[in-house]
């Protein structure tokens, strides 16, 4: 289990998600590789990790720190589906944050700022689909990576766009989410 700060997508941009998501599967069904696919229910985008387990006075910590935090609601439209987000996670299939990424990384800077967790050089804004359940060969993940650009080239047309307003703690649970709490924001 693990507790982040986050966004939820609205329920009109889980369902395109989730239509991608059919979309994307039959790649990986073609090449007979299994996948851990991230429930629809469970699509998020994590802005900052907060750890395994926080406990009751960790979670008072959090909240008074953010009681003052303010930030301006943003648009976030989602792009892509690539896999492999960093040699660290190179079974990740991910939707690239297309417009919104960048007020992403600012938020992402600012919190850990207020929390005083240390920095994370490798933040990349993105919404999670699934992950590889196996280690691909070069040419298996050559031939994957070479069928979802031209998918996705094919799926650009459904345009995922939401607004960001709010900031919830999660936690994940079965290859899910649940929110612990609206982040109440002065």
């Amino acid at each position: 289990m693990g507790f982040f700060l986050g966004f939820v997508p609205d329920k009109n941009s889980i369902q395109k998600i989730s239509e991608v998501s059919d979309e994307i599967k039959e790649v990986f069904n073609g090449f007979g590789v299994d996948v851990r696919w991230v429930k629809p229910q469970g699509y998020h985008l994590t802005i900052v990790y907060l750890g395994e387990k926080i406990n009751f006075f960790r979670k008072l910590y959090i909240n008074f720190k953010l009681k003052k935090f303010k930030f301006n609601s943003f648009d976030v439209k989602l792009g892509r589906v690539k896999l492999g987000i960093s040699r660290k996670y190179k079974e990740l299939i991910f939707m690239e944050v297309q417009e919104g990424g960048d007020n992403m990384r600012e938020l992402c800077l600012e919190l850990r700022k207020i929390l005083r967790l240390s920095d994370d050089v490798d933040f990349v804004p993105h919404l999670t689909l699934g992950r590889v359940s196996k280690e691909l060969s070069p040419q298996e993940n050559s031939n994957i990576v070479r069928d979802l650009t031209f998918m996705s080239k094919n799926l650009e047309k459904i345009s995922i766009r939401f607004r960001v307003e709010n900031i919830y703690m999660l936690k994940t649970v079965d290859g899910g989410y649940e929110i612990v709490e609206k982040v109440e924001l002065e």
